[in-house]
């Protein structure tokens, strides 16, 4: 007979915190607990531990929501990315000539496939031009909610949302750290030349070739990847 087994996790130490008035810190206005800043304010901020979640960010039955669609890219099709792969259990290490490098000597060919998600608004008109986001690391169904919310609030454009999933991986040597992590322009032509030309065939949709009509966002890796694109 099996016995149940009771497994005790060791309790988190509370995470360390640095004082924001060190000398040497931006200078920055310290806000109330449970307060965010103005969305009309200019200006660094500090947050407290705990805030009220941002209100765009929830899903309401008083707006229209868009439709959410989706297919599959394969690293068979793609000229940019044909797809690597770092062997599990392995990392990098520094290069003796360059510590700042890392070597990774166990990365070779493999194949991927990702997904791409399309929001497209349900005040969308078929055959119109529209402004658009990319996101890193999707699906993001959180960017969907937030934008059902502002366009139907006015407060951004009718546009369009494509939320690319990275092709695996993460940090050197892998598919996600070379999407994500190397500064040029090659994940922004991976973009252009594959990515949107087939959003544009699948959702039968027109995308905005205007900069001005043209945005990107991430967070982590995600957030270089939308630098090295800009």
């Amino acid at each position: 007979m099996a016995s149940a087994q009771t497994v005790t996790r060791p309790v988190r130490p509370t995470p360390p915190t640095r004082d924001p008035h060190t000398a040497g810190y931006v200078a920055a206005k310290e806000l109330p607990d449970g307060a965010n800043a103005p969305a009309s304010a200019d200006g660094n901020f500090i947050l407290g531990p705990t805030h009220t979640p941002a209100p765009e960010m929830t899903v309401r039955d008083d707006v229209p929501h868009g439709t959410v669609s989706e297919f599959t890219m394969s690293s068979a099709d793609s000229k940019i990315y044909p797809g690597i792969a770092r062997e599990v259990g392995t990392f990098g290490t520094p290069d003796p000539a360059d510590p700042a490098k890392l070597m990774v000597t166990t990365s070779h060919p493999a194949p991927y496939t990702r997904r791409v998600t399309v929001y497209v608004p349900k005040q969308y008109v078929p055959g119109t031009v529209a402004p658009f986001i990319v996101g890193a690391d999707g699906p993001d169904r959180m960017l969907f909610a937030a934008l059902d919310n502002l366009i139907a609030e006015h407060k951004v454009p009718v546009m369009i949302a494509i939320s690319i999933s990275n092709g695996g991986g993460d940090a050197q040597g892998s598919e996600r750290g070379l999407e994500y992590d190397t500064m040029s322009g090659r994940y922004a032509e991976f973009v252009e030349k594959e990515v949107l030309p087939r959003v544009e065939a699948e959702d039968h949709v027109k995308l905005a070739h205007d900069p001005d009509g043209r945005a990107t966002m991430g967070g982590s890796s995600g957030g270089a990847c939308a630098l090295i694109m800009a």
